[in-house]
């Protein structure tokens, strides 16, 4: 099963191309001169965003068919103060078109001995309203390529758009070969659509009209090129059937359904509790295709399921429990919406489903080629989602060649008692690299026994409630080459403040197998998350949570499950001397000791520096205690129809019980109704 955090972004296409011709930074004639040089610490006059909008050197306008060249010289350099090439130079260019097409960059670039770099970086964003706004730009193109020279290229409106150039940090800080001051040539040049009605038009690209072209210039090109017409003659149902099928608009269209949840107007209300088959053989599609999912793949011959979140928590549908790892019975893949307060998809609905897109898994259960198993780990108490379930095509003939199959899903529900949020790269300052770093926990050598951490997490008791019965443990890291974990055992301790936990602290403990990860794709790395099954029920408060590997025979054979830091929202420990965390050697003594990084190890910019220890976790469970107002169910202070949407939503659940007796049927809805409209 994968957990979730889905968030959605818009991206630009773009197109990258190599080539390996010979790298001659000799500026032609007619070509610009950079204004600044490559070590500096401020004031750097074409620091572009770094430094400020004033901070950009311009290029003019380029027309069609025309282009500029630029020399100038990057690199690595160290800082006033610094012993390394901490810090690299980014030189950030205008350039104006007065017309929608292609803007292309061809970037060259050698050492200060003039030997070609290896690689080099370089991006095209797309500013607003024409104006230099550094905190609103799209990033249009954006590659590190190796060779000489790195050539990439976009589609763009008309307007002000920027190219900037640099190096990627060298891994070899003794030795860097990007360091300044290496020269490089960089050439811009504009291409204006081949047809030039595309983009002048003020029609919709899914819409029949009796002239050409539509108002996206990109997909009015793609159409363009292979149906001339659609340019200069009309826009017609042909011109529309390539727009959708080339460009990721979406027309919904339900053909005669086959089933049920056939047609996404027609998806079939889930409750959660509820285990399902599912059948695409027979499916048809009415869901969008080829470009719109972020799976790396398309869906096709699909099937609709809506869900009611009954809390705000972990909404879970799954076919992970119910396939043979070695024979799937189906290559499907699950995209997610969401519906809000009203689960009802009628034609419009559908029309505008693509703006309510979360997010789409595929091979999540950790088989290749098999079934999916999805978490939203923020569902919203009360709201719907709608879950495509379909059948994984490479988008070579879709739908045609969608997968058809057969699987079984379960849905669940789980409130998330705590989470640090997704687990995040780290920076090595000395290199430049993003990495994933964990710290080591287990019998990591025979000096080192008990390489213990504890964590913080705190246990706020949701209205009502009086504490936690927790049921999952899921902590992120990874199982380095050459360990032998057969248990992964956890510790929770009481916790007063930062002060370190003693012995006497423990709560609750206990091991399991060693979970086979999965992955969760709001983290940086993959399959980082291990979930442990627990049942341990815990008042509100501060805690610790320890976890580690182990086997039967440490010290001859070693244990380790390194757990990732950072999390952005974790619990930071920090005294007098800054943020630390609590680490150990042997247990019971010395015990926990203060433990900190080398300097060199930094969170990403922009990030709250006091989290770099707060390792990566979520704790899942249900509140435990009788609620204080009777069958106000989401805890507003009234007892309403949304209150009475979770009772039906849970029905035969744990979920709406207002009795208390763990299950919610109809003396549940009795006590509801018996003071429906009224406040608590």
């Amino acid at each position: 099963m994968t957990r979730v955090t889905f968030a959605g972004c818009a991206l630009s296409a773009f197109v990258a191309g190599v080539g390996f011709a010979q790298c001659d930074v000799t500026p032609p004639a007619g070509s610009l001169a950079s204004t600044d040089g490559c070590s500096h610490d401020v004031g750097d006059p074409n620091g572009g965003c770094n430094y400020g909008a004033e901070f950009f050197e311009d290029l003019g306008t380029v027309a069609t068919g025309s282009s500029v060249s630029v020399s100038g010289s990057m690199g690595t350099y160290i800082p006033t103060g610094g012993t390394t090439h901490t810090s690299r130079d980014l030189d950030w260019f205008t350039v104006a078109t007065t017309e929608a097409g292609t803007l292309s960059f061809d970037l060259k670039a050698v050492s200060s001995t003039g030997v070609a770099l290896a690689n080099t970086v370089a991006f095209i964003i797309d500013f607003p309203a024409d104006a230099i706004d550094c905190v609103a730009y799209d990033v249009l193109y954006g590659f590190q390529v190796g060779g000489c020279p790195h050539a990439g290229s976009s589609t763009i409106d008309a307007g002000l758009h920027a190219v900037i150039v640099t190096v990627p940090f060298e891994t070899d800080a003794a030795a860097p070969i990007y360091a300044c001051d290496s020269s490089y040539l960089l050439t811009v040049s504009f291409e204006g659509g081949a047809f030039g009605e595309c983009g002048t038009s003020a029609d919709s690209c899914i819409e029949v009209h009796a002239t050409g072209g539509c108002m996206d210039f990109t997909c009015c090109e793609t159409v363009c090129s292979f149906n001339p017409l659609c340019c200069f003659v009309e826009w017609d149902q042909s011109c529309v059937d390539q727009a959708v099928t080339d460009c990721g608009y979406f027309i919904y269209n339900c053909p005669t359904p086959v089933g049920a949840g056939d047609c996404m107007t027609g998806a079939v209300m889930v409750t959660v509790g509820d285990s399902f088959g599912f059948d695409n053989t027979q499916a048809t599609t009415d869901g969008p295709g080829p470009t719109v999912s972020d799976c790396g793949s398309a869906i096709g011959k699909d099937r609709w399921y809506v869900i009611q979140s009954p809390g705000d928590g972990a909404l879970t549908l799954s076919a992970c429990a119910g396939q043979d790892p070695a024979a799937p019975s189906i290559d499907s893949a699950i995209e997610v919406y969401a519906l809000g307060t009203d689960p009802v998809i009628d034609q419009t609905r559908a029309e505008g489903m693509l703006d309510n897109y979360i997010g789409c898994v595929d091979d999540s259960c950790g088989v290749v080629a098999g079934t999916e198993g999805v978490t939203l780990i923020d569902a919203v108490a009360g709201d719907y989602y709608l879950f495509r379930v379909g059948g994984y095509s490479p988008g070579t003939d879709w739908p045609n060649d969608s997968a058809v199959g057969t699987a079984a899903f379960d849905t669940s529900f789980e409130y998330v008692a705590y989470t640090t949020g997704p687990q995040k790269n780290i920076i090595n300052t000395t290199s430049g690299a993003a990495t994933n770093l964990g710290l080591s926990s287990g019998c990591i050598a025979a000096t080192f026994p008990d390489r213990w951490l504890a964590m913080p997490f705190t246990l706020t008791a949701p209205e009502g409630a009086t504490g936690w019965q927790l049921s999952e443990l899921v902590v992120k890291g990874f199982a380095p080459a050459g360990v032998t974990n057969e248990t992964m055992n956890w510790v929770i301790w009481s916790r007063n403040g930062i002060a370190k936990p003693l012995a006497a602290d423990q709560v609750a403990s206990g091991s399991v197998a060693f979970p086979v990860p999965y992955d969760d794709g709001g983290d940086s790395a993959a399959n980082a998350s291990h979930s442990i099954p627990v049942d341990v029920t815990l008042d509100a408060g501060d805690y610790y949570l320890t976890a580690y590997a182990s086997n039967a025979a440490c010290g001859s054979i070693l244990s380790n499950f390194a757990w990732f830091i950072y999390s952005p929202n974790g619990i930071s420990l920090i005294d007098a001397t800054g943020p630390f965390s609590w680490r150990s050697v042997t247990q019971p003594s010395p015990g926990f000791v203060r433990y900190t990084l080398p300097a060199n190890y930094v969170v990403q910019t922009g990030d709250d520096p006091n989290d770099l220890y707060n390792c990566a976790f979520n704790i899942f469970g249900t509140p435990e205690g009788a609620p204080a107002c009777t069958a106000d169910l989401n805890g507003d202070g009234v007892r309403d129809g949304a209150d009475l949407a979770l009772l039906l939503g849970g029905w035969g659940t744990p979920s709406g019980d207002v009795t208390g007796d763990d299950i919610t049927d109809g003396e549940d809805l009795a006590a509801l109704l018996g003071v429906f409209g009224t406040s608590c």
